[in-house]
């Protein structure tokens, strides 16, 4: 079943037809079990109804589309699959099946993400943050829990980091800068209203700036002094954070070994 092209033609079906549709697609591993009055009672539509969308499926009947999902589910195990980063797996599969969804997720996003980095780029990153006297890390919901793991990791290094946004006081702590102190965001759309004012606050400092984002036309990220730009491939109707929260955490990383070494070694990587 060609999923993609279906999209295509949604104007072919009736709103009860692609309700029908939808259900299928969402559950296909359950279908493959069910009778077609079952699918109906699920699908709060009709036998006629499901024989109507059969039949615009190009099958005979509801015995004949089970047996092209069945045959579906087989060809998908011997293809190598492209992740969904929004949407990585599907409520009907099963264990097996979404815990190599998230794998190759992962695995997946390492490789992309390693096509994006530009080590000089890094390595200035690295040069700020060694010689500044504080660094000030602006991030929020989800990206603030990794970042909370970094600032736990800096202090092992004895670095003093500060995450500026706990308690909504970001303003009032980005007046404390100085031109000896840089500045980190961490945001995959790179936009906030009050990560924009603590920017220009920081700006007028001479505090350098950094961000991590998927977002390289955000007001900061156009103003940085230095981005690191992730591929953008979560859109906005995503379960969950997976791949932007690994990104993170993977590129934070990096800039911990980076640093740890650099400091171990007190001279330029």
């Amino acid at each position: 079943m060609n999923w993609k092209e279906l999209e295509k033609r949604k104007n072919e079906f009736t709103d009860v037809e692609w309700q029908i549709i939808e259900y299928i697609k969402e559950n296909i591993h359950h279908v493959i079990s069910m009778n077609i009055a079952e699918l109906a009672r699920v699908t709060y539509t009709s036998n006629a109804s499901i024989i109507r969308t059969c039949r615009k499926l190009n099958c005979t009947g509801f015995k004949q589309l089970k047996q092209k999902l069945v045959q579906e589910i087989e060809n998908q195990k011997h293809v190598k699959q492209s992740v969904d980063f929004t949407i990585p797996f599907y409520s009907s599969e099963s264990i097996v099946d979404i815990i190599s969804h998230i794998s190759n997720l992962y695995k997946e996003s390492i490789d992309i993400i390693n096509t994006s980095i530009n080590p000089n780029t890094l390595e200035k990153i690295i040069q700020t943050i060694y010689h500044a006297n504080r660094m000030f890390i602006y991030s929020i919901g989800d990206s603030k829990v990794t970042a909370k793991s970094f600032i736990n990791k800096l202090i092992k290094l004895n670095y003093f980091a500060i995450s500026a946004t706990d308690n909504h006081e970001e303003l009032t702590i980005s007046k404390s800068a100085t031109s000896q102190d840089c500045a980190l965001f961490i945001s995959y759309s790179g936009e906030n209203s009050n990560f924009s004012e603590s920017f220009q606050i920081l700006k007028r400092a001479g505090c350098k700036t950094m961000i991590i984002t998927a977002n390289k036309e955000s007001s900061i990220a156009r103003k940085c002094d230095y981005c690191i730009i992730l591929p953008d491939m979560e859109k906005n109707h995503k379960i969950a954070t997976f791949y932007s929260q690994h990104a993170f955490q993977y590129i934070l990383n990096i800039i911990y070994s980076l640093l740890y070494v650099k400091m171990k070694k007190g001279k330029k990587i």
